[in-house]
């Protein structure tokens, strides 16, 4: 499989290795910067929670503290959680990407074809993770884009997929692919 490196193979694979190291990177940003933040906020939010819970524990209604603490817990959650989805998307796309690159003399379609297919893959690779640390900013249309990226990259794998099925095993045999339009 690595005899054969086309152009679409060569950009996934350094694409992939791209969104993989800036997975790494973002991973590294947000531990070596705001994971001990998150942490201390964390800590004192469950500190005041429960310091207002003990001050009035009756009553049908919660305390405005007690009520503001527990938002910023569920923002500074969310938080967290959007970092880490991002962080792992990135990561995941980019080891998508260079798998498909490995595949790329199975996939028999035009050059043309395969190019685009490579192009939309790591277009959506790269899209949904950006516009998912996008969305406590920006809402429900960062969330719209990510989901459009990931779209794209959905695309992508089934126009691939079409390819290989469309494989006969000319690669396997050496006859060249004649019948493939350009």
């Amino acid at each position: 499989m690595l005899g054969e490196r086309s152009w679409c193979g060569r950009l996934l694979m350094a694409g992939g290795m791209v969104l993989i190291l800036s997975g790494f990177a973002q991973g590294v940003w947000y531990a070596a910067w705001d994971l001990d933040a998150h942490e201390k906020l964390d800590h004192n939010l469950l500190q005041r929670i429960t310091q207002s819970a003990a001050l009035d524990p009756g009553g049908p209604e919660l305390p405005a503290s007690t009520s503001a603490a527990l938002n910023g817990y569920g923002y500074l959650q969310a938080d967290h959680a959007v970092k880490i989805a991002a962080h792992s998307h990135i990561i995941e796309f980019g080891l998508l990407a260079m798998m498909a690159g490995f595949f790329q003399p199975y996939v028999f379609l035009s050059e043309r074809w395969r190019r685009r297919w490579a192009v939309l893959l790591l277009a959506g690779g790269a899209i949904l993770p950006i516009f998912v640390l996008l969305e406590l900013r920006w809402g429900l249309v960062a969330g719209g884009i990510a989901d459009a990226g990931g779209a794209l990259a959905l695309v992508a794998l089934f126009g691939m997929l079409t390819g290989i099925l469309r494989y006969t095993g000319r690669v396997d045999s050496g006859v060249p692919a004649a019948g493939v339009r350009r």
